[in-house]
């Protein structure tokens, strides 16, 4: 009998919750998965859920979801959100849980940044010891028009107020990007796949550039030019780590550095890998087209 999987998402009003609505439509997953996907966008591939996440409410929450053999989660990484979401998965029991993880690679990161993120890695790392296959998805650093890579720009050392660019080592230090469609298409194809052919990462990526791409494309997007300044990777690391000790509350400004200091590690440290498993979610590219740099 051939894998046709229930889904269910939770947080679709998210960062990445449109586009992979938007990518449950495509034809070639008509037969692949159940429909409707239970979501909190009423459409004709999705079915509206109500439930409250709350400890008060976990056991609503289970009710709603009992049955989903992959469960999606875009929900934001607070302490309270992953608490409930632990204790519905224990109960729920999926096949196959994809966490809001995305971004950066965070396990590799912490060679660089000890502390950076733990809170998803241990998150994956307790839902793993409930028996449920846990798929971490990376994308590294989105970009799209109007926000991160073209607007926010800290995370790659281009301050907008001193229109200046800093590079902490090479200006030609590689980093995987990926644009919001297709992380959504990938994350639908990977709800599609077997279980026993998923590894516990995936790392994909629409295309990959260096710093000083994005510098220039910020130069020509805006009609202006930057003036270069450069540090040390060494020393952006040690201000990250400085920062991430001290830091009281979240801040994006704070978020940003991290994800600078990150990237300057170079290949397999967060933001660039030398394998990714484009193939995997879209294999031969005939699903969806990559969306390349522009």
């Amino acid at each position: 009998m051939s894998y046709k999987p229930s889904v269910a998402v939770i947080g679709s009003a998210g960062f990445i919750g449109g586009p992979l609505v938007e990518a449950f439509s495509r034809p070639d997953l008509k037969d692949k998965l159940q429909f409707p996907v239970k979501d909190k966008t009423s459409t004709s591939t999705i079915k509206y859920v109500e439930a409250e996440l709350s400890e008060s409410n976990v056991a609503k929450v289970v009710e709603e979801l009992k049955g989903s053999d992959v469960i999606v989660s875009l929900l934001p990484p607070s302490p309270d959100t992953i608490s409930v979401l632990e204790s519905t998965l224990k109960q729920v029991k999926p096949k196959v849980y994809i966490p809001s993880q995305f971004g950066s690679d965070i396990r590799p990161a912490q060679k660089n940044l000890p502390g950076f993120l733990k809170i998803k890695i241990d998150h994956s790392d307790n839902v793993r010891s409930f028996g449920v296959k846990v798929v971490e998805v990376v994308n590294s650093f989105f970009i799209g028009e109007g926000h991160f890579l073209t607007e926010i720009v800290g995370h790659v050392g281009i301050d907008a107020n001193t229109k200046t660019v800093t590079y902490a080592g090479s200006p030609q230090t590689k980093i995987a990007i990926s644009y919001l469609p297709d992380v959504g298409n990938a994350v639908a194809s990977l709800t599609s796949i077997e279980p026993s052919k998923l590894p516990d990462t995936v790392r994909i990526e629409s295309d990959e550039v260096t710093y000083e791409d994005i510098a220039k494309k910020y130069e020509k997007d805006h009609g202006l030019t930057l003036q270069v300044k450069n540090i040390t990777a060494e020393e952006l690391l040690k201000k990250a780590n400085d920062r991430i000790q001290t830091a009281k509350e979240f801040s994006l400004e704070d978020f940003l550095l991290y994800l600078w200091a990150v990237s300057v590690g170079g290949r397999d440290y967060g933001n660039s890998y030398s394998k990714n498993d484009d193939d995997l979610v879209n294999p031969g590219g005939k699903l969806f087209k990559w969306t390349k740099f522009h």
